[in-house]
C-alpha cells in the first residue's frame, strides 16, 4: 500500500545564527535615540505620554519632541488645568485642545475660572469676582505651536486674549458660548491654514466684516457664524472660495446679499447653505404676495440646476420661505390664529424630479400640505428614475390623503374658500387626539 506523507505541523527550528540575528535586531529602548522614542510616543495619547517623560532625561526630551496625535484633550477642572500647564513645557506639540468652564468645587466651595484678558467687560468682571475664587492664567497655551484643533466652549473668558489667535498650523477653530470673549474676525489671519471655523456668539463681542475671511480664501471649507449681531458684510464676498463646502450664517442681522447673485462660477463646491431671513431667498425669508413665490422658486430652481450644484442644496428642513403675516393676500387671516401660522413654501423632491409646494404650519397638529407644483418633466416610464419617482410620489400622496385639507389646491386660497374648506373638513382621529391633549 502506498503511504501518504502528511505535512509537518511544527514550525522549523531556528539555527543558532538566526537566533543571533533576531536578538541583535531587537535593540533595547536604551539604544533608541530621543527622536526614535518620540516616534513611538506619537502613537499614544497625551495622558499616557506625560508619565513616561519622568523615566529619564532622554525620555523627557523625547516627550518634548513628540507630535501628539489628534487626541481629544479637554480642560474642564483644576486637575486638567494643571495637566495642561505641565504639558505646555513637557509636551508642547499638543495638537488638539479644548478649554471649558473650570467649574465649582463643592467640597471647598471655591470657583475656578480663567484670568481676565485685556479690556474685560467690567460688569461681568464685577459679577464674577469673589474673594474665594481662584483664577488661572492661560497664556501658556501659546506654547502649543503645533495646535491643529482649538475649541473654546463655555470657557468663561472675559476680554481679549491675543495669544489664542496665533497658531500657524491650526485647521479647526470652534468658539461657542463665550459671550464675553472680545475679538475681531481679522484675528483669523493668525490661522493661515484654517479649514473649519465655527462661532456661536450668543450676543457676544465678536466684531468685524466677513470680508476679513478672504485672507483664508484658499483653505476655508466650512464656515458657521451664529448669533453674532456685530458681524456684518455681504455673504457673496465668499463666493469665489474654491474649497468652501458649508456656509451657515444664522441669526445674523447685519449680513446682506441676494441669492440671485449665485451663478455658475460662484461657490463651486458648496453643499450646505443657510442664510439669514432678511437676505433675499434666505432661510425663512418672507414674501409679501402669493404671486412672488413663483419668482423666488424660479431663482432657487435655476441655482439647483447649475451643473456643479450638490443635490441637497435648499432641500433641508431649514429652507422654508414664508408669506408675511402683513401680506395683503391674507389680511383676513389675522383673526384666524386658531388655524395655525402663516403659509410657507419649500422645495419638494420625488426621486430625481423637483417641484415645490405651499404648506400651512401648525404648532402641535400636523401641517397641511398643498398639491405639488412640479418643475421638472415626468421621468421616462420604465426608467430607474421613474421607479424612484413613483415610490416617492406614493409617500407624498399618502400624506395628502391622510390630511386632505388643501387637496386639489396649489396655493393659499381666498378667505371665502378657506372658510368653506374649514367647515367641510373632517379631522383625522390623530388630529382629534392631539387637539384633546393640548
Amino acid at each position: 500500500m502506498e503511504q501518504t506523507t502528511m505535512p509537518h505541523s511544527k514550525k522549523p527550528k531556528l539555527i543558532h545564527s538566526d537566533t543571533a540575528n533576531i536578538a541583535s535586531s531587537n535593540a533595547s529602548l536604551d539604544d533608541l535615540s530621543a527622536d526614535e522614542l518620540a516616534m513611538i510616543f506619537g502613537c499614544l495619547d497625551p495622558v499616557n505620554i506625560m508619565p513616561l517623560r519622568r523615566v529619564c532625561h532622554k525620555w523627557g526630551d523625547a516627550a518634548k519632541k513628540t507630535i501628539v496625535p489628534l487626541t481629544y484633550f479637554m480642560v474642564h477642572s483644576e486637575k486638567s488645568y494643571n495637566a495642561m500647564r505641565a504639558m505646555a513645557t513637557a509636551l508642547p506639540n499638543l495638537q488638539h485642545l479644548e478649554l471649558r468652564w473650570l467649574g465649582y468645587d463643592y467640597s471647598t466651595k471655591i470657583t475656578h475660572r480663567y484670568a481676565h484678558g485685556e479690556d474685560p467687560d467690567e460688569e461681568k468682571a464685577c459679577s464674577s469676582s469673589d474673594g474665594d475664587d481662584i483664577t488661572h492664567n492661560i497664556d501658556m497655551v501659546s506654547n502649543f505651536t503645533k495646535l491643529r484643533v482649538l475649541k473654546l466652549d463655555r470657557a468663561e473668558l472675559n476680554g481679549k486674549y491675543p495669544y489664542l489667535f496665533n497658531f500657524p498650523l491650526l485647521q479647526h477653530l470652534k468658539i461657542s458660548n463665550c459671550p464675553y470673549l472680545k475679538w475681531d474676525l481679522g484675528a483669523l489671519a493668525g490661522f493661515p491654514l484654517l479649514k473649519e471655523f465655527h462661532c456661536t456668539g450668543r450676543d457676544g463681542f465678536l466684531t468685524g466684516n466677513i470680508y476679513s475671511l478672504r485672507v483664508l480664501k484658499d483653505t476655508l471649507a466650512r464656515v458657521t457664524i451664529e448669533s453674532c449681531p456685530q458681524v456684518e458684510g455681504n455673504f457673496m464676498d465668499l463666493a469665489d472660495f474654491p474649497q468652501l463646502k458649508s456656509l451657515i450664517l444664522r441669526r445674523m442681522d447685519s449680513i446682506t446679499g441676494d441669492i440671485r447673485g449665485i451663478g455658475e462660477a460662484t461657490f463651486p463646491k458648496l453643499k450646505n447653505l443657510i442664510l439669514p431671513e432678511h437676505v433675499y431667498g434666505g432661510c425663512r425669508y418672507k414674501i409679501m404676495r402669493i404671486s412672488e413665490a413663483k419668482d423666488l422658486i424660479a431663482t432657487i430652481y435655476s441655482i439647483k440646476k447649475q451643473r456643479h450644484r450638490h443635490p441637497s442644496l435648499f432641500e433641508d428642513f431649514n429652507w422654508n420661505w414664508y408669506l408675511s403675516e402683513s401680506s395683503p393676500d391674507i389680511d383676513w387671516y389675522q383673526d384666524q390664529d386658531e388655524f395655525g401660522y402663516p403659509f410657507s413654501c419649500c422645495i419638494v423632491r420625488a426621486g430625481s424630479r423637483l417641484g415645490w409646494r405651499w404648506e400651512m404650519k401648525f404648532d402641535y397638529t400636523p401641517d397641511y400640505h398643498f398639491e405639488v407644483n412640479w418643475l421638472d418633466p415626468l421621468p421616462a416610464k420604465g426608467s430607474s428614475e421613474y421607479q424612484s419617482y413613483t415610490e416617492a410620489l406614493q409617500n407624498i400622496q399618502s400624506r395628502m390623503n391622510k390630511y386632505p385639507f388643501f387637496k386639489g389646491y396649489h396655493q393659499p386660497p381666498t378667505e371665502a374658500v378657506f372658510n368653506r374648506l374649514n367647515r367641510q373638513y373632517r379631522p383625522s382621529q390623530e388630529e382629534l387626539e392631539i387637539a384633546m391633549n393640548l
